[in-house]
Protein backbone atom coordinates (compact mmCIF):
# COMPACT_ATOMS: atom_id res chain seq x y z
CA UNK A 1 0.00 0.00 0.00
CA UNK A 2 1.49 3.61 -0.85
CA UNK A 3 1.41 6.29 1.49
CA UNK A 4 0.87 9.68 1.10
CA UNK A 5 3.71 11.80 0.79
CA UNK A 6 5.33 13.29 3.59
CA UNK A 7 5.80 17.08 3.76
CA UNK A 8 9.39 18.40 5.66
CA UNK A 9 7.72 18.39 8.64
CA UNK A 10 6.86 14.86 8.88
CA UNK A 11 2.90 15.65 8.38
CA UNK A 12 1.35 13.62 5.48
CA UNK A 13 0.73 16.44 2.34
CA UNK A 14 -2.38 16.90 0.99
CA UNK A 15 -3.06 15.05 -2.11
CA UNK A 16 -3.68 17.24 -5.36
CA UNK A 17 -6.03 16.80 -7.34
CA UNK A 18 -5.05 15.17 -11.23
CA UNK A 19 -5.12 17.61 -13.99
CA UNK A 20 -8.33 16.20 -15.73
CA UNK A 21 -10.17 16.49 -11.97
CA UNK A 22 -9.11 20.21 -12.11
CA UNK A 23 -10.23 20.42 -15.82
CA UNK A 24 -13.93 19.30 -15.00
CA UNK A 25 -14.22 21.30 -12.16
CA UNK A 26 -13.12 24.46 -13.18
CA UNK A 27 -15.67 25.90 -15.83
CA UNK A 28 -14.94 27.63 -18.89
CA UNK A 29 -14.05 31.41 -19.09
CA UNK A 30 -16.08 31.25 -22.03
CA UNK A 31 -18.93 30.31 -20.65
CA UNK A 32 -18.61 32.26 -17.17
CA UNK A 33 -16.98 35.59 -18.95
CA UNK A 34 -20.44 36.07 -20.87
CA UNK A 35 -22.61 35.55 -17.25
CA UNK A 36 -20.39 37.44 -15.14
CA UNK A 37 -20.83 40.46 -17.68
CA UNK A 38 -24.57 39.90 -17.45
CA UNK A 39 -24.50 40.11 -13.66
CA UNK A 40 -22.01 42.63 -13.56
CA UNK A 41 -24.58 44.73 -15.59
CA UNK A 42 -27.27 44.31 -13.56
CA UNK A 43 -25.85 44.78 -10.86
CA UNK A 44 -24.58 48.32 -12.31
CA UNK A 45 -28.09 49.20 -13.30
CA UNK A 46 -29.90 48.23 -9.62
CA UNK A 47 -27.04 50.61 -8.55
CA UNK A 48 -27.28 53.35 -10.97
CA UNK A 49 -31.41 53.03 -10.14
CA UNK A 50 -30.81 52.98 -6.16
CA UNK A 51 -29.00 56.31 -7.00
CA UNK A 52 -31.49 57.45 -8.79
CA UNK A 53 -34.27 56.52 -6.07
CA UNK A 54 -31.75 58.58 -3.47
CA UNK A 55 -30.96 61.71 -5.47
CA UNK A 56 -34.83 61.93 -5.80
CA UNK A 57 -35.40 61.38 -2.11
CA UNK A 58 -32.64 64.26 -0.94
CA UNK A 59 -34.47 66.75 -3.47
CA UNK A 60 -38.26 66.05 -1.94
CA UNK A 61 -36.02 65.59 1.70
CA UNK A 62 -34.72 69.18 0.86
CA UNK A 63 -37.82 70.70 -0.82
CA UNK A 64 -39.68 69.94 2.51
CA UNK A 65 -36.74 71.10 5.19
CA UNK A 66 -37.15 74.17 2.99
CA UNK A 67 -41.18 74.55 3.38
CA UNK A 68 -41.02 73.99 6.85
CA UNK A 69 -38.09 76.82 7.24
CA UNK A 70 -39.76 79.24 5.22
CA UNK A 71 -42.96 78.40 7.38
CA UNK A 72 -41.04 78.69 10.83
CA UNK A 73 -39.11 81.80 9.24
CA UNK A 74 -42.42 83.28 8.50
CA UNK A 75 -43.79 82.33 12.18
CA UNK A 76 -41.03 84.26 13.96
CA UNK A 77 -41.14 87.19 12.03
CA UNK A 78 -44.99 87.89 12.79
CA UNK A 79 -44.12 86.76 16.55
CA UNK A 80 -40.96 89.33 16.42
CA UNK A 81 -43.30 91.79 14.65
CA UNK A 82 -45.86 91.56 17.47
CA UNK A 83 -43.48 91.96 20.28
CA UNK A 84 -42.02 94.57 18.93
CA UNK A 85 -44.99 96.68 18.25
CA UNK A 86 -46.23 95.99 22.09
CA UNK A 87 -42.43 97.53 22.84
CA UNK A 88 -43.12 100.46 20.60
CA UNK A 89 -46.47 101.02 22.43
CA UNK A 90 -45.43 100.17 25.77
CA UNK A 91 -42.24 102.57 25.62
CA UNK A 92 -44.51 105.31 23.95
CA UNK A 93 -46.83 105.10 27.05
CA UNK A 94 -44.06 105.21 29.31
CA UNK A 95 -42.76 108.49 27.67
CA UNK A 96 -45.92 109.97 27.69
CA UNK A 97 -46.37 109.35 31.30
CA UNK A 98 -42.91 110.84 32.16
CA UNK A 99 -43.95 114.13 30.20
CA UNK A 100 -47.27 114.30 32.14
CA UNK A 101 -45.14 114.13 35.39
CA UNK A 102 -42.40 116.64 34.45
CA UNK A 103 -45.14 118.98 33.31
CA UNK A 104 -46.51 118.43 36.53
CA UNK A 105 -43.73 119.21 39.00
CA UNK A 106 -42.40 121.76 36.32
CA UNK A 107 -45.98 123.48 37.69
CA UNK A 108 -45.12 122.18 41.37
CA UNK A 109 -41.96 124.30 40.90
CA UNK A 110 -43.19 127.22 39.47
CA UNK A 111 -46.19 127.72 42.08
CA UNK A 112 -43.44 126.80 45.23
CA UNK A 113 -41.17 129.65 43.53
CA UNK A 114 -44.40 132.17 43.44
CA UNK A 115 -45.05 131.81 46.58
CA UNK A 116 -41.67 131.86 48.43
CA UNK A 117 -39.50 134.01 45.71
CA UNK A 118 -36.51 134.48 48.45
CA UNK A 119 -36.06 130.95 49.65
CA UNK A 120 -35.79 130.21 45.68
CA UNK A 121 -33.40 132.69 45.01
CA UNK A 122 -31.07 131.33 48.20
CA UNK A 123 -31.61 127.56 47.05
CA UNK A 124 -30.02 128.27 42.72
CA UNK A 125 -27.31 130.30 44.44
CA UNK A 126 -26.88 127.40 47.03
CA UNK A 127 -26.78 124.66 44.37
CA UNK A 128 -24.49 127.12 41.83
CA UNK A 129 -22.00 127.47 44.73
CA UNK A 130 -22.06 123.80 45.42
CA UNK A 131 -21.35 123.10 41.72
CA UNK A 132 -18.59 126.23 41.26
CA UNK A 133 -17.05 124.12 44.22
CA UNK A 134 -16.86 120.50 42.75
CA UNK A 135 -15.65 122.06 39.20
CA UNK A 136 -12.42 123.88 41.18
CA UNK A 137 -11.21 120.52 42.68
Amino acid sequence: MATAPKSRRGVAAPKRPSTAARRRKAPSIKRTAPAARRSAERQVEATLGDVEKLRDDILRLSQSVSSLMSAHVSDARTVVKKTAEDLLDTGASYAQEAEERARGLAGDVATQIGRNPLPAIGLVFGIGYLIGMMRRR
